[in-house]
């Protein structure tokens, strides 16, 4: 109950372990001109929703383009769009 009153849910909880233990690869994992199937995007309803609009879906294919170092954009191709993300968005798109 008291999960549920600060907002977090259990997923999002399990997530900040599995993170910390290293267990997902994601996008910021993804070498230079590396791709990947988007297996999960983890997030909020609004996160989800952001990352659709871009394109980001489970079961598409990304390529990380480019990566800036201190926390810069990463520069994916999903389709035949390139876009920019930040390094929090790249660390919840989930791969296999």
């Amino acid at each position: 109950m008291r999960n549920k009153l600060f907002g977090r849910s259990h997923r999002h909880q399990n997530f900040h372990q599995d993170m910390t233990n290293n267990n997902f690869h994601t996008v910021h994992n993804l070498k230079i001109g590396e791709s990947a199937m988007i297996k999960d995007i983890l997030g909020g309803r609004q996160f989800i929703n952001k990352a659709e609009s871009l394109g980001i879906r489970k079961g598409i294919q990304i390529t990380k383009i480019s990566s800036q170092i201190m926390q810069g954009p990463i520069t994916v191709k999903v389709g035949q769009t390139q876009i920019a993300i930040g390094h929090r968005m790249a660390n919840r798109i989930i791969i296999e």
